[in-house]
This record gives structure tokens, sequence and C-alpha cells, in this order.
């Protein structure tokens, strides 16, 4: 074990090396210095070896097929395989370098979602996700001296996901070991994990621009009127792009959204304004100007209007860019309220599966270890009223 541990952390920090990475294990187990500039196949020899095979007559390709667990090999230098080759195997020591790169990749590829969309936690099953939303309190109304308290009415609907299974499979190969070829185990891997990342920020944003329906039956945008079944009145449209006018419309619709079944006024305020990287500039040039951009900035002899959306900002609000709305629209830009005012879009994922999980297993056909990387989760729209978009055309 003593030993596993040693090659195991010596081969992590020369994958992640080979990787160009710069992490580092915290506190490597003593002797992984022995590991760290060891070739694959060299590795391979030392655990041949543990297997009662006599290295020094047995060529390369043979070495790395018996290290693997090749069963051909292994019938053919007449080894048992027993525990001691499962746990402290090759092939996992092989299998925890991929995984750590794979987590690697998954923690530094860049995402969003996570500044205004909520994680809602895990689910212990595939079974429907039932998402109550519940009405405001009903106003306290005045008790004339003797009469009863009346009770508050309130009332609630509810939105309906599931999560679901999302994966894919990549090889480290025989030759792989024969090679010293340390790409299978430092770049691929790592790639698959900024694949999972970049699948989670897809589904994500996908509830905004699907645009689905919800369980109201009324499109999660439009412009109908709130009284009316199905009506949300948080779509604009019309050429535009983010301006103090613009802002001021998302700001007057959320704030004055009303309760599920009620004439209350919620005065929901925007957090976040979200924009493809086609609008970033524009955006962000609004939240930074002390001065209404759109009355000439601060330049000299302008109006010098306060810009109510700047620095010290009387509305603050967080630009949050994202390129993958530029492939939907690259005029549509939304707004959306803190989660923890009202619900807006959520994720959750499956139990023991927040972040990718690695299996792998030996493919006798191809002299391969297949690994397989799956992410389970399920994205939706909670509730419209902490969210609005103008489709800028």
């Amino acid at each position: 074990d003593k030993e596993f541990a040693a090659a195991r952390d010596g081969l992590i920090m020369r994958t992640m090396r080979a990787g160009g990475r710069s992490q580092t294990i915290a506190n490597p187990a003593p002797g992984h210095e022995d590991f760290l500039n060891m070739k694959l196949n060299r590795v391979a020899e030392m655990y041949a070896a543990k297997m009662g095979c006599d290295v020094r007559r047995m060529a390369s390709k043979d070495v790395a097929l018996v290290a693997m667990g090749h069963p051909g090999a292994m019938n053919r230098f007449r080894i048992q395989r027993d525990a001691s080759h499962t746990t402290g195997s090759f092939a996992n020591l092989l299998l925890d370098a991929a995984n750590k790169t794979l987590l690697a990749g998954y923690e530094e590829a860049p995402f969003t979602w996570s500044t205004w969309a909520r994680d809602a936690g895990t689910t212990s099953d595939f079974k429907n996700l039932n998402r109550i939303r519940f009405s405001e309190m009903g106003t306290p109304e005045m008790v004339p001296e003797g009469k009863e308290y009346k009770s508050a009415m309130m009332s609630d609907a509810k939105e309906v996901y599931a999560v679901n299974k999302y994966g894919s499979i990549f090889s480290i190969s025989w030759e792989t070991v024969v090679n010293d070829d340390l790409d299978a185990i430092s770049r691929i891997p790592a790639m698959q994990g900024a694949a999972c990342r970049r699948l989670q920020n897809q589904a994500i944003y996908g509830v905004l621009t699907a645009n689905a329906a919800m369980a109201d039956t009324g499109l999660l945008f439009n412009a109908t009127a709130q009284t009316t079944a199905g009506g949300h009145a948080n779509l604009a449209t019309g050429a535009a792009t983010p301006t103090v006018a613009t802002l001021n419309a998302a700001f007057l619709s959320m704030m004055t959204k009303k309760g599920l079944n009620s004439a209350v006024i919620l005065n929901i305020q925007p957090s976040f304004l979200i924009v493809p990287a086609a609008l970033s500039a524009t955006a962000l040039q609004l939240v930074g100007s002390l001065a209404d951009p759109s009355v000439g900035g601060s330049n000299a002899g302008n109006s010098n209007t306060k810009n109510i959306y700047g620095p010290n900002a009387d509305r603050p609000l967080k630009v949050i860019v994202e390129p993958v709305l530029d492939a939907n629209s690259a005029t549509a830009f939304y707004f959306a309220a803190s989660n923890t005012q009202v619900d807006t879009v959520e994720i959750t994922f499956l139990e023991g599966e927040q972040s990718p999980v690695l299996e792998s297993e030996w493919d006798f056909d191809s002299d391969v270890y297949k690994n397989k990387v799956r992410q389970t989760f399920g994205v939706a729209a909670i509730d419209f009223r902490g969210l609005y978009k103008h489709a800028g055309v």
C-alpha cells in the first residue's frame, strides 16, 4: 500500500507537469520522489515483478500487457490474478492519475452559471423533482374590536423536472504504456473534465434560450399580461442594447411583478445583467460609467447626467458575459434576480455525482483501458418572476 501510494502520487505529479499544470499534491506519500521521472514502462516492470514475473526475460510489450492485466498475457506467463492484482494494481494507478487530471480540468474550465443560478444540491434517484413555488403571504387585514382574525390565504404552484445521465468514453491503450505517452492520462482526461463543466453551463443557459413552456402553460419569457393565464410579462422586443432606458424597463417589469394569486406587488430587484459576448463592451461600459453613456458619458460639453447603474449606483447590477448565448442570439440580453430573493433557474445533481465520475475496465478486443466519464444532473426554470429578457430585435 505504501509503495502504491508513492507511485500514485509520483505519477500524478508527473502527469500534472506534462499537462502544463501548476497544481500539486498537498502531502505526497513518502517515496513519491522515486517516481517523479520514472517512465510508465518502468513502473509497469515493477508491477509485473510483483506478480512473480522475471521481467529480465520479457519484452517491454509483454511487461506492459501483464501489468495492465491482459488475460492472454497473464495466462501465457502463468500468473494467477488475485485481490493483490486489483486493489493496488497498475490499472488503478493509471485510473487515479487520470481521475486527478479529469477533476483538474473540470475545476479549471470557465463557467458563469454559479454566479446567478441556484445549485439545489442533490437527489438520490431519477424520479421527478417537484419544486414547489409558494405564493406570497396575504396582506394582514384590519381586525375590528371583538372580531376574529382571518386566516392568511396562500397558494402554490410547482415545476417538475428530473436529472439525466451524460457521459463519454476515452481510452488508455497498451501503446500508451510502451511509448510512455502521458497525453492519455494528462491532457485527454482534463479535456473530458472541461467538457463536463461546459455541458453544465450550456444546460443552464439553454433554459434561457430554449424559452420552453412552464407548468402554467406560458413560455418562460412572454409579453402577455400576468393577469392572463400563462402570462409572464417579462419579454421586451425591438432593436435595442443595454442602456439606461432598457434597464429602466426591466426594473419596472420585475419590481411590479405580482404574487401568484393576488395583487400584491413583490418589488423584485434585478441583480444580474446577462449578456452575450457581442454586447459585453456595451454592458460593461454602461455599468462602469459615472455618467449616462447615452448622453455622452464624461466627455466635456455633455449634460453629465448621473448614471444610476454606474459605480456606486442606486441600482447596482453585476454584468455576466456568457459566450454560449451568442450561438442563439447576439442581440438578446437577460436580467435575473438574486436567487435568495426569488427562484430563477436551478440545477440538481445525482447524489455523489456533483463532479464527474470516472470508471475503468479492460477491453480485450482492443488492448485498452476504457474510461467512462459520467455526470448526472437536471436543470429547470422554477419561477419566471425573477427573470426578464430583451430580445434586442
